[in-house]
């Protein structure tokens, strides 16, 4: 085990979110803000993302604009308010290849990049098949590839084969054919205060777990299998102790409301999950100087 801070940064945003993507059958209900957020993991060793966000240009913002992302800043934005340089980032975990998760490698250009290698291989298949079936690849910058190969030259890149520890405490489990063909969320057993669970787009919301009177709901959007989907959230609730504050999902607005928290000129947020023995907080410095 290790000692880790942890912050989740919001680096972009929908305003207009379905929740009938969100929540599986929550159709005609309206929207919501949904964030765009990735998680930093911090200990006197390492330094971590666990996905990436994704560059506001060429194909980037074609994605984006597809899919109503507004209020967009780019890593080293984000990152400095909590005192981070992307250049010092040494491990980059890819919960799976969507351009909002994966989509920015390229700001973190020392970090080591571990994905599922399902997840590439399963990519390169459906890129593969004839024009009329390439929904299953819309959500992913193909430039993700070429990035990776970089990766993968330099010594950088890890294709994982099912679960596996990357950092000390820092696991990562396959979800495989679930939201993707090989997406994975990470598990962390931290020594200040227990277990947490970055659950990548294996859910959305908190209510995927417990909005619908005990009975999981699972995501709107999934390019895999729905049974998978569900038992996939038994796998982390059971990991988590049923205790749902302990699972991190990025698009969770409530987020802001359930950690200490602080919103910037920008509309954006930084919460602090939890912090090492002997780290400042950054939300009380921010405060502070903002």
């Amino acid at each position: 085990m290790a000692d880790y801070s942890i912050w989740i940064v919001e680096y972009a945003r929908v305003v207009e979110f379905a929740n009938g993507i969100l929540k599986y059958g929550d159709w005609n209900t309206g929207t919501t803000v949904a964030p765009y957020c990735y998680a930093v993991l911090k200990s006197a060793d390492h330094l971590a993302v666990i996905d990436t966000g994704y560059n506001h240009a060429e194909l980037g913002e074609v994605l984006a604009q597809s899919y109503g992302v507004t209020d967009w800043q780019p890593a080293d934005v984000v990152l400095k308010r909590i005192g981070v340089d992307p250049a010092d980032v040494d491990t980059m975990i890819l919960t799976h290849n969507h351009f909002d998760h994966a989509g920015g490698v390229e700001f973190f250009p020392n970090a080591h990049v571990y994905i599922q290698a399902r997840e590439v291989s399963k990519y390169m298949w459906a890129s593969g098949l004839p024009d009329r079936l390439q929904w299953l690849t819309t959500a992913t910058d193909p430039d993700l590839m070429l990035w990776l190969v970089n990766r993968m030259k330099r010594g950088k890149l890890t294709l994982l084969e099912g679960e596996s520890e990357v950092l000390p405490g820092v696991r990562c489990v396959p979800a495989h054919d679930t939201h993707t063909a090989g997406s994975q969320y990470v598990t962390l057993e931290n020594d200040r205060d227990g277990r947490w669970l970055f659950a990548g787009d294996n859910c959305y919301v908190y209510e995927n777990f417990v909005g619908a009177g005990g009975r999981f709901t699972p995501i709107g959007l999934v390019f895999g299998s729905v049974e998978r989907c569900v038992l996939t959230m038994e796998e982390m609730w059971q990991y988590v102790g049923e205790d749902v504050s302990r699972i991190v999902p990025f698009h969770e607005q409530k987020l802001w409301e359930r950690f200490p928290t602080r919103q910037f000129d920008d509309l954006l947020h930084v919460a602090e999950l939890s912090l090492a023995a002997g780290e400042p907080s950054r939300i009380e410095t921010a405060a502070a100087v903002g």
